[in-house]
């Protein structure tokens, strides 16, 4: 099997170990921060090495790395620290689950991770570095940019994701729209035509009804 080492001990890192564990070709060998964040020597049973010497007890001819950071930045942390891995001569390790659905013509860049139960039509391609949540449904022939985060989030066929943009829990994006470059699409937002590059669109959450609970009478 393939070694791989995690950057992070955060619980993205967990939830990638779990799946690089059970459900790739890969052997977990070693988790990795920045020296100033090793807490503990170890994280679900395995060493915490420090970054800068990484090297060292991991050398990058024996084994690749997966990032494992969540959307600080709208992402920008965690493709930083992707580069600095490359730097250091790591290959960047992918993953898809085998219970997500996609097609067998995915296009997929390195550090980038599809979790079970999303769903991919053909002739999809998912940029460097970009994490696509389980319940993600992903329509033919969309693109999604380079450092995205997509998050339970339906496409319609023929989208266009641009570079370090967030897409939230339940929110839906029409046909063939283009999604601006460090969009942030808050939960269960409805994008209906284009977006431009940093634009936010908060979703509509509900509000709390005047009538107590206490008051029900049909529950």
């Amino acid at each position: 099997m393939n070694k791989l080492i995690i950057f992070g001990t955060s619980a993205f890192a967990e939830l990638a170990h779990h799946f690089f564990r059970h459900d790739s070709d890969y052997s977990v060998v070693a988790f990795t921060v920045d020296a100033a964040y090793v807490k503990e020597p170890l994280f679900k049973g395995l060493p915490v090495v420090p970054f800068e010497t990484i090297q060292a007890e991991f050398p990058s001819d024996e084994c690749d790395m997966f990032v494992a950071m969540g959307i600080q930045k709208v992402n920008q942390q965690r493709a930083a620290k992707a580069a600095a891995a490359e730097a250091k001569g790591y290959q960047l390790a992918s993953f898809v689950s085998s219970n997500a659905n996609v097609s067998k013509d995915l296009v997929m860049q390195p550090n980038s991770f599809v979790m079970d139960g999303a769903a991919m039509q053909p002739f999809v391609e998912i940029g460097r570095d970009t994490i696509i949540w389980g319940g993600c449904r992903i329509g033919f022939g969309s693109k999604i940019g380079n450092h995205c985060w997509l998050v339970a989030a339906t496409l319609g066929e023929s989208v266009v994701v641009g570079d370090y943009s967030f897409i939230g829990l339940n929110s839906t994006i029409a046909p063939s729209l283009t999604i601006g470059a460090h969009n942030v699409i808050g939960a269960g937002a409805l994008i209906l035509n284009d977006t431009k590059d940093f634009e936010v669109y908060k979703g509509h959450g509900s509000v709390a009804s005047r009538v107590p609970s206490s008051r029900l009478r049909h529950i």
